[in-house]
């Protein structure tokens, strides 16, 4: 993840304006980032046109400008997308919660998914991988919405899908998480969101548009791999694009 995206998204919760010493302490966990760099790092982004200058130590998003939708996997997650990299290293495979899209939401459900999404021939894999490390989880291997509804609702569940072609993946904690674009799709189609598959996934589709920057034509394409064009094109249709990519 570039420490530029990471400034603009921090910004962008501080309202737009900043201290860059408030921004250091934030950044502490890259260890790249000390003092010295961080102000180079600023200077290129001001001459860049990324950021403004509004005082000593001080700066803002110019106007407009809107942050990417970084998923950021909470806790467990983290814990279990750290565990599965360790043993298998090689493996290309994605990990995420549901809690990504908790900003956008209208109603907020008490439900607690981590999605991990692996290529196909290691899906079985990861399910005894998954089972024997967190025994505490509900493991399902790409349930069916009724499968779901049994064996995961109300429950802490890991549900295990195939990894997409098209899929627009960065690295994150040592391993990978998906892009906004991905999970935008997975939330309208995967089964175990179906609660969201109402007016909610539409709610979250409009405040994420015009909260981030968002690429609709990378949506679209994942959407094609997905074969679920139709239903993303009703959602995107449904709702205000105007002046969103």
């Amino acid at each position: 993840m570039a420490v530029t995206d990471n400034i603009i998204s921090f910004a962008a919760q501080k309202g737009g304006s900043f201290k860059k010493k408030d921004l250091l302490e934030a950044l502490r966990t890259d260890a790249a980032v000390n003092d010295a760099s961080l102000s180079a790092i600023l200077g290129r982004m001001v001459a860049m046109g990324r950021l403004v200058r509004t005082g000593w130590g001080e700066y803002a998003l110019p106007e407009g400008t809107k942050p990417r939708f970084l998923v950021r996997p909470r806790e467990e997650a983290l814990v279990i997308g750290q565990a599965l990299h360790e043993r298998y290293p090689l493996v290309d495979f994605c990990v995420w919660d549901s809690f990504c899209v908790v900003p956008f939401m209208l109603h907020v459900p008490n439900v607690n998914i981590t999605v991990v999404d692996v290529e196909r021939d290691m899906e079985s894999t990861f399910f005894d991988a998954l089972k024997e490390m967190f025994p505490q989880y509900s493991v399902l291997p790409h349930p069916t919405k009724e499968e779901f509804y049994t064996y995961g609702d109300g429950k802490d569940s890991i549900v295990i899908h195939p990894l997409y072609t098209e899929s627009r993946l960065e690295s994150f904690a040592g391993f990978q998480v998906p892009m906004a674009e991905k999970v935008l799709v997975d939330i309208a189609v995967n089964p175990e969101f179906d609660y969201l598959q109402g007016s909610e996934v539409y709610t979250i589709y409009e405040n994420a548009f015009r909260s981030c920057s968002i690429s609709r034509p990378a949506l679209l394409r994942y959407a094609r791999r997905r074969g679920c064009t139709l239903a993303i094109q009703k959602i995107l249709s449904s709702i205000d694009l105007q002046d969103h990519d």
